[in-house]
């Protein structure tokens, strides 16, 4: 008897891939779909019962489109729920289909007239499917030849007297096809608000459990610490610190917090801390998480997101010092926490086994672990998109509390949006928002705040003043004041708000402060060099030298520097607070100023932040700014933060936002148009990666790429290019195609790459600010 495999290296036995898969998507999924992932299971690679399919399997001939087993499958499932008395559920009917087509790829717009007739009466020869109806049928008929096989592996669930209906009768395809036109018509009507979210669930528990099924993994058991546990090492670490000013507040607020949690988290499923910066908001927010999870039964997953892979480090480096006292965790850090952002390695500890890299790539990605810190573009593009690879892990944020730290850094335009999957996501899957933050925006104000008194505590700060200065000067302007307002005896940051604009800045300050140490910081250099630059300041502001940093938004949020000045370019009044919270830090000093400048392109007059944020939001920030008065204490940010969120209240757009809740309404996942529109990321489709050969490494990672390409094992070669390819990320800036195409264009595999050989350093690249860019480009920089 022919044996029928599902992948090979070594063989597994088809069924025996269906039948884990199933268990392993009832485990990942929801508990009220159960039935409705038994059938996605069993019903997803049933096209790969067809000798097309094995023979491309085993390597004996390719069958072209004959070898496909989606289309079919996904048929299949609809046949098998109908059967079983279903048919009225458009929602799951249409599910069904969409997951097991897309199954091995990003979610495709399933209704479109390539997979359903144009009528849901009958198919046309002449349409797309039509075409795709011929294919079927040979499949159909392939099947038929050793329809006895699939019977006896199907007899073992019931399942046989449908798939013998199924291959038997000939218009079992064409029919189910018009009944999806039908259902998919009548859905594109009427909608459904949580359509979406039933569908994502069901894929992602789908694609996850193949995947680990096809890589002979068993799924993880995580494992987490109590609430005690850490609580006593975070006492032991807290004796071994020195006792700054800002102590007793910390501890008031944390304790406040934790007293406040019993008390309120059956009030709702939102929640919020709002303090100040420097106030200890990352053990705060995470034991609030900690005390959340016990009171829910302790089987919530805590997934803790931030804005920038610049900051998850030291946050993550803090949770992992809370871990270190259980000897357990040495073993199997990575069963009770991880690190994940597209920069992060892709090592997986576990005692019980030792993963291959792309076993443990799998693992990361799934979010196999007790604690996951991840970057809000993994988590919301995870919860909001179509893309394969971000979805496989969406079933881990059901029933999890999702922890977001600097929550404003979420760009506006998608408030609405965000707002509403959160509502969503806590009222089908029971999730729970924790949003920390020292300028809550309004968006977000259906919340139970866990300090409920936080204005006692921003009126106690006294650490900076804002000094508004809103004048127009140029960039030579405003160097020229700077040095009126400098003191030599006080270091000082100034936050610029594009590259060109700081580097401007840097090289005018340079001339005219000769002997004054001066420090650069933008996207503008490669990684490598950002993090000592960052390394080396933070230990010369430890040793209290006074220096001066000109930098972009990189500074704003999570980077541990303490300034006796700062100076910031008009921009959003929340980046301004954060850029507060670089000056005077842990309060051990008098109070810091923090000027607000306006500095204009000097050939139009315009405002550097209008490139960055736009025009209406510089107003807003402009108008809150003077209605708040020339010198603003910090016990008053919180009045200038309510006037500022009033301002572009008046004037932020939901057009985005909507467009994408309508298209999940709807089942839409065109990536032009549905769905996939949703990105954190600002559309640059005109920028490319320069790679750096700033040093021999950098140069030995470009033949080592090259070297890879020849390996004959397909899988070694992918995870020596992936891990190739994170190490060359060190070496690497985002520049417009336009400019990039001055250097070497190189052609590795199918890749491009723009390079910037060692030869042309000199020429290109200055060794402190970067790349050598034309005098009229600027660019937004994060």
């Amino acid at each position: 008897m022919q044996l029928f495999c599902s992948h090979v290296k070594p063989d597994k036995p088809l069924f025996k891939h269906l039948r884990e898969v199933v268990q392993y998507s009832k485990g990942y999924g929801d508990g009220a779909l159960a039935a409705v992932h038994e059938i996605i299971g069993y019903a997803h690679d049933f096209g790969k019962y067809t000798t097309f399919f094995q023979d491309h399997l085993y390597g004996r001939k390719d069958w072209g489109e004959l070898s496909h087993h989606g289309y079919l499958s996904a048929l299949f499932g609809v046949y098998v729920w109908r059967k079983l008395g279903n048919d009225d559920d458009l929602v799951i009917a249409l599910s069904i289909f969409s997951a097991i087509l897309s199954h091995h790829g990003d979610l495709k717009p399933f209704s479109n007239r390539e997979y359903l007739p144009d009528s849901f009466r009958r198919i046309q020869e002449r349409e797309p499917v039509g075409s795709k109806m011929k294919t079927l049928e040979q499949q159909r008929r392939n099947m038929l030849q050793h329809v006895s096989i699939i019977l006896e592996d199907y007899a073992q669930i019931g399942w046989a007297s449908i798939v013998k209906e199924f291959l038997t009768q000939e218009d079992s395809l064409p029919e189910t096809a018009c009944f999806l036109r039908d259902k998919a018509d009548e859905f594109q009507i009427d909608g459904d608000e949580t359509a979406y979210f039933v569908h994502q669930v069901l894929y992602s528990a789908l694609i996850a459990a193949d995947k680990i099924s096809a890589a002979r993994l068993m799924p993880i058991n995580v494992r987490q610490l109590s609430l005690e546990q850490l609580s006593q090492q975070k006492e032991a670490l807290l004796k071994r610190n020195l006792v700054g000013k800002l102590d007793e507040m910390r501890n008031q607020i944390f304790n406040q917090v934790q007293a406040q949690i019993p008390i309120v988290w059956q009030k709702g499923k939102f929640f919020s801390i709002t303090s100040p910066t420097g106030t200890g908001k990352t053990f705060t927010g995470f034991f609030a998480a900690k005390r959340l999870q016990k009171l829910l039964g302790g089987s919530y997953k805590i997934i803790y997101a931030l804005p920038f892979t610049s900051i998850i480090d030291q946050n993550y480096q803090a949770i992992v010092n809370l871990h270190k006292a259980e000897p357990d965790f040495l073993k199997n850090e990575s069963l009770y926490l991880l690190k994940h952002h597209h920069l992060s390695n892709t090592e997986y500890k576990n005692e019980a086994e030792d993963y291959r890299q792309d076993d443990a790539e799998l693992l990361i990605e799934n979010w196999d672990s007790g604690i996951v810190v991840t970057t809000f573009v993994q988590l919301l593009q995870s919860l909001i998109g179509q893309r394969n690879r971000m979805l496989k892990k969406y079933h881990v944020l059901t029933k999890s509390i999702l922890l977001l730290d600097e929550v404003q850094a979420i760009p506006l335009e998608w408030y609405k949006l965000v707002n509403c999957v959160f509502q969503r996501m806590t009222e089908m899957y029971d999730c729970r928002i924790l949003l920390m933050t020292a300028t809550k925006p309004i968006f977000f104000d259906e919340t139970v705040e866990l300090l409920d008194n936080s204005e006692v505590y921003f009126a106690q700060m006294n650490r900076t003043c804002l000094r508004i200065e809103l004048d127009e000067r140029t960039v030579e302007e405003f160097c020229d004041f700077f040095i009126t307002i400098w003191e030599p005896e006080k270091s000082c940051l100034i936050v610029a708000n594009t590259i060109n604009q700081s580097v401007e800045i840097y090289q005018q300050l340079q001339k005219q402060l000769e002997n004054t140490h001066l420090y650069y910081l933008s996207t503008n250099i490669i990684p490598l060099q950002r993090r000592k630059v960052l390394e080396e300041v933070e230990s010369v502001l430890k040793k209290q030298e006074k220096i001066i940093l000109i930098a972009t938004q990189v500074v704003e949020a999570g980077v541990d520097v303490d300034f006796d000045m700062v100076v910031r370019d008009l921009a959003p009044i929340d980046s301004i607070i954060q850029c507060a919270g670089r000056c005077n830090r842990h309060g051990d000093r008098e109070g810091g100023d923090v000027y607000v400048v306006r500095i204009v392109r000097e050939w139009e007059g315009k405002s550097f932040g209008t490139l960055v944020y736009g025009s209406s939001m510089i107003r807003a920030a402009r108008a809150a700014l003077e209605k708040a008065g020339t010198v603003i204490p910090e016990k008053e940010y919180g009045r200038l933060i309510n006037i500022y969120y009033n301002k572009i209240k008046e004037i932020i757009a939901n057009e985005q936002s909507d467009k994408v809740i309508e298209a999940m309404r709807t089942l839409d996942f065109s990536p032009e148009q549905g769905v996939g529109t949703f990105t954190l990321i600002d559309d640059q489709r005109d920028y490319v990666n320069l790679f750096v050969e700033w040093d021999e490494t950098a140069q030995s990672l470009l033949v080592d790429l090259e070297k890879s390409l020849s390996l004959s094992d397909a899988k070694e070669k992918r995870n020596r290019m992936k891990d190739i390819g994170r190490q060359m990320q060190r070496y690497m800036i985002s520049l417009p195609q336009t400019l990039a195409m001055r250097h070497e264009k190189k052609v590795i595999g199918y890749e491009t790459l723009y390079v910037l050989g060692q030869g042309d350093i000199e020429r290109y690249y200055d060794p402190i600010t970067g790349i050598k860019r034309q005098d009229n480009f600027d660019m937004q920089c994060y």
